[in-house]
């Protein structure tokens, strides 16, 4: 069981590095706090919005019932991960169900250069929350338990933020009453090669959803907490000047929140996705959090002007109407990786 004590020592850590590689430039990151958010506190409120525009990427600090949530869920994504791979894979999706469960090495991304690799040190378990029928849980521990129950808080404060900021606004309003989010545990596997060819653990890419909550990671190395290795982390590309930045996100107290791609197009541009990467951290260290998706109804159907309407996914003009199905399903196709070819 991770310790408030061991956090402090983490923490205190990262902090107490004041040279950052040359190379590495660092986002400042904003963080509002839990009470001025629920009193909408003017100038809180102006910081977050801001924040999402210019950087694309805020935090807020203090939710009730956080902290002793994640700590438990990364107790058990943990133990999880230690189980033998045969175990695992026993809850992976047959090619008749849904995505949820297990998943192992599924993803591609683009390289600057145009070529595609595959995250194969990413692994992940997917689930609905809040509950759902088809979601599938192991039987040698309890993960649906602090699964359900993070993902519940993070439910929760991503919907606040998007009403907030009035992305459920745009083209007519969106409604999300009955669409589960999808929770995504995310556990990063050591590195046998240290940085080798591919220095990412997670390509560059948009989260395609409307909006994205996100827990800042937790590393270890022999089994033991450390702080976030220097060269590690969650890298964001500014809206503001396309510059990709480490986010120091070292406060286990504080939630994120991403834009996806949806909430551009249905805002027409008036918000922007965040564009994001995760880089390798050297040596033995393994890196655990957790993403909670938020999807528009897919037969939701917009007429968007922004300039994703380019990207081949939307399937029609500037203008002209797409569904959240068809740009959903195109970015599947874009981005998993097809085993049978």
């Amino acid at each position: 069981m991770i310790h408030w004590r061991q956090l402090g020592i983490a923490v205190g850590l990262i902090l107490s590095h004041s040279s950052f590689a040359e190379d590495i430039e660092v986002m400042a990151l904003d963080i509002i706090s839990y009470e001025d958010f629920i009193q909408e506190d003017p100038l809180s409120m102006d910081v977050l919005r801001n924040a999402l525009l210019e950087k694309g990427i805020v935090g807020i600090r203090g939710v009730p019932g956080y902290k002793e949530k994640v700590l438990r869920f990364i107790d058990s994504a943990r133990a999880f991960s230690a189980l033998a791979e045969e175990v695992k894979e026993a809850y992976a999706p047959k090619e008749e169900e849904t995505f949820l469960g297990y998943e192992r090495g599924k993803e591609k991304f683009q390289r600057p250069d145009g070529s595609w690799v595959v995250d194969d040190l990413k692994v992940s378990y997917y689930a609905f929350v809040p509950e759902n029928t088809q979601n599938k849980w192991p039987h040698e521990l309890d993960l649906q338990t602090p699964f359900q129950d993070l993902g519940g808080v993070m439910h929760q404060m991503g919907l606040a933020v998007m009403q907030t900021i009035g992305l459920l606004d745009y083209q007519g309003g969106i409604c999300l009453d009955d669409v589960p989010r999808v929770g995504r545990m995310l556990y990063y596997k050591k590195s046998e090669n240290t940085i080798g060819d591919n220095p990412f653990w997670c390509g560059a890419h948009y989260d395609h959803s409307l909006f994205t909550t996100l827990v800042p990671a937790f590393y270890f190395s022999d089994g033991k907490l450390i702080a976030e290795p220097i060269e590690a982390g969650l890298f964001v590309k500014s809206t503001s000047d396309g510059v990709y930045r480490k986010v120091v996100a070292n406060d286990p107290e504080v939630l994120l929140f991403q834009v996806g791609e949806f909430g551009q197009l249905v805002s027409n541009d008036a918000i922007h996705a965040t564009e994001h990467r995760v880089h390798k951290a050297e040596g033995n260290v393994e890196r655990y959090t957790m993403a909670l998706f938020c999807d528009a109804p897919m037969d939701t159907v917009i007429h968007s002007t922004s300039v994703l309407t380019q990207d081949p996914r939307y399937g029609a003009q500037s203008g002209e109407a797409c569904s959240y199905e068809h740009w959903s399903s195109e970015t599947f196709k874009r981005f998993h990786v097809d085993k049978s070819k």
